[in-house]
């Protein structure tokens, strides 16, 4: 589906060493890592927006339709919610049917400033899903929600994506409890330049923040 050759600053990209790895339909990553060693500059890489990563670095992007959560919900403010959508490509029906999806039926209406946090990052996930993306990436997706609402987001998106087998995701967090809920396969990024520490499907339910503890040990002990 995707692969990913990554020459890192070879490219001229200060942040990233060397990343290969393969994406295949299905899989559903959780990339976590220290705060700042680049793990958003490595989603924007594949989504093709860090313009200092060649676009033959990342085999196959040309093919797939991408949806990007970006942290901030990056809905245009003075269009409403179904508007936002139908330029993302959907019909009314469809942005309509999208936006229900994650739980804003009826908001369709709605300007993105008259949301709480919690819903706009919905609409914006409503908008991911309205170019029926094959790679679906998520920056933070609950970043400075309260529990509940994350809870409730994580829950959406789970849902979505077992309605959706062929979707992959890749989801860029902090919190070893996202990837018990979301993953199939773990990526742990670290080291100056960044590289790819740990690549591997998820084992056994509960050992996830057990092997984050211990990548995380030998990060302290290599500082």
């Amino acid at each position: 589906m995707l692969e990913l050759q990554i020459a890192g600053r070879s490219f001229g990209q200060p942040v990233l060493g060397e990343v290969f790895a393969t994406i295949e339909r299905g899989d559903r990553i959780c990339l976590l890592g220290p705060s700042g060693i680049g793990k958003t500059t490595l989603l924007n890489a594949i989504a093709g927006l860090d313009k200092t990563i060649p676009a033959e670095a990342i085999i196959g992007r040309e093919k797939l339709r991408v949806g990007y959560l970006f942290q901030e919900h990056r809905l245009l403010p003075w269009r409403t919610l179904n508007a936002n959508l139908r330029l993302a490509g959907a019909n009314h029906e469809e942005a309509q049917a999208h936006l229900a999806s994650v739980g804003l039926k009826g908001y369709g209406h709605y300007l993105p400033d008259q949301l709480s946090l919690g819903m706009a990052r919905r609409a914006a996930l409503a908008r991911c899903l309205a170019v029926k993306p094959d790679l679906l990436l998520l920056d933070e997706p609950f970043a400075s929600l309260d529990p509940v609402m994350a809870g409730e987001l994580k829950t959406l998106i789970a849902g979505i994506l077992d309605g959706n087998p062929g979707m992959a995701m890749i989801c860029v967090t902090h919190d070893g409890g996202d990837a018990e809920i979301l993953a199939n396969r773990l990526w742990y990024l670290d080291g100056k330049p960044a590289r790819l520490q740990w690549d591997d499907r998820v084992g056994e339910p509960g050992l996830i923040d057990g092997l984050l503890g211990k990548l995380r040990r030998l990060d302290l002990a290599d500082s």
